[in-house]
């Protein structure tokens, strides 16, 4: 049986956004002289000596976060649309934020500099907790709804969302700098894994492996009586009928005697 895998562009993004903007972040850190992350903000290194590595990053990330959310909106349907559109719209313009937290100050118009640059930072932060926070609420749905065909992500991924929620909440009211650092690493540590794990399932996803060989036929049973089920009750359009007609065919082929065997 052949299997066309997508191959979507999209998923890659995220992992190059998350690598490409970690390195020149952490790269402008230690270039600056006496930056000291439990003192300093993350912001505060687009005013040091390596300020042009902290907005390539910031602006790397942006950019390549957009295309990337569009993608993982795509992956997430058939389980709360609305809350799914809202996280997109969010993360979009969230990402937008991110790319305009990387624009160097002008000395000149240092104050209305500083004003926008809170504003972004601010809306950055917030927006990017919140979509996570709806993202991951919609990644724990996924994992007990019968008509989603997506990524089976990790349930911690959604426990995850929940901490970085929280750590936000906790920047809200101390305001230093450590909790920002630690809010900012975990931010890149939940794209990280969104992105591999979907990278994994657009480009390793085969149907059917996971059942065992012996269990063939059982399997295949199961599915063919779901199918005539859902077909009886007209119900052809769902998108699980394409997931169930993938595993039939799957283990119809399996079940297909060898050459050998016909011998």
């Amino acid at each position: 049986m052949e299997y066309k895998i997508e191959h979507k562009m999209e998923s890659i993004f995220g992992l190059l956004g998350i690598i490409i903007a970690s390195i020149f972040i952490v790269t402008a850190a230690i270039l600056t002289p006496n930056y000291n992350p439990l003192l300093n903000t993350v912001s505060s290194l687009g005013e040091g000596v390596a300020k042009t590595l902290f907005s390539i990053g910031f602006v790397i990330a942006g950019s390549l976060g957009i295309p990337f959310y569009i993608q993982l909106e795509r992956e997430l349907i058939n389980i709360k649309e609305s809350i799914r559109r809202l996280a997109t719209g969010i993360s979009i313009f969230s990402c937008v934020c991110i790319g305009l937290v990387g624009i160097i100050p002008d000395k000149s118009y240092l104050d209305l500099f500083f004003a926008f640059h809170y504003f972004v930072a601010f809306v950055s932060f917030a927006g990017t907790s919140v979509y996570i926070g709806l993202y991951s609420f919609l990644m724990y749905m996924g994992g007990s709804s019968i008509s989603y065909t997506g990524p089976k992500f990790k349930r911690y991924l959604s426990y995850l969302g929940l901490v970085i929620n929280i750590v936000f909440f906790v920047l809200l009211i101390s305001f230093q700098p450590i909790v920002e650092w630690i809010l900012t690493i975990l931010i890149l540590i939940w794209i990280l894994i969104t992105s591999i794990q979907m990278l994994s399932f657009k480009f390793f996803n085969i149907p059917g492996v996971y059942y065992r060989k012996g269990n063939y036929p059982k399997a295949l049973n199961k599915f063919e009586q779901a199918f005539e089920i859902l077909n009886h009750l007209e119900l052809t359009d769902e998108p699980i009928m394409k997931t169930l007609e993938e595993n039939i065919s799957f283990l119809r082929d399996k079940l297909k005697p060898s050459k050998k065997e016909k011998q």
